[in-house]
């Protein structure tokens, strides 16, 4: 019997909500708290105090536990990195993450004003594995995404054909 793969040890996961948890609570409590954020908490909190971060954040979380539930195992990848004249090689795609986690979360993320999302990443991560099930576990049993590009460029250059040079005439001046 093979053990279930786990990517992220429970208690991690469990800090790292809890981190994400508490820089939400933050960021809410910056933007529509009555308390004014000193400078010493902007500058060692700044970087978290973008709600793109933190969804993306949620979201990779949310992935990888629903990699986590379907059990599914690291695949064999065969790269086909041929490509014809004029194409550049099959490569990985930089946008890869963004790939797997799909368009249609990616949307349901940034739907709404600031504190409807705020409300939504609270409560996904409150719930992260009924969060997952709801909107990853099928798209991890499917397999996530099958991005290898072949990307056009442009084709070499023919080689011109130059016919026999002329040979050189006076001109007639007459």
């Amino acid at each position: 019997m093979q053990k279930p793969v786990r990517f992220i040890n429970p208690h991690r996961r469990a800090r790292l909500i809890a981190l994400a948890l508490a820089m939400l609570a933050w960021v809410g409590e910056a933007l529509f708290g009555d308390a004014v954020c000193g400078r010493r908490r902007l500058r060692q909190r700044g970087r978290y105090f973008s709600l793109d971060r933190l969804a993306r954040f949620t979201c990779r979380l949310a992935l990888i536990r629903a990699v986590e539930i379907a059990g599914l195992r690291p695949r064999r990848i065969v790269i086909r990195n041929a490509a014809p004249a004029g194409f550049r090689r099959r490569t990985a795609s930089r946008a890869m993450a963004r790939a797997c986690i799909g368009a249609r979360l990616r949307k349901l993320v940034k739907r709404g004003d600031i504190a409807a999302r705020i409300k939504f990443l609270v409560n996904a991560l409150s719930d992260i594995d009924a969060f997952a099930r709801r909107h990853l576990v099928a798209r991890a049993v499917r397999g996530l995404a099958k991005r290898r590009a072949i990307v056009p460029i442009a084709p070499p250059a023919a080689a011109l054909f130059a016919g026999p040079a002329l040979t050189p005439a006076a001109a007639d001046s007459s």
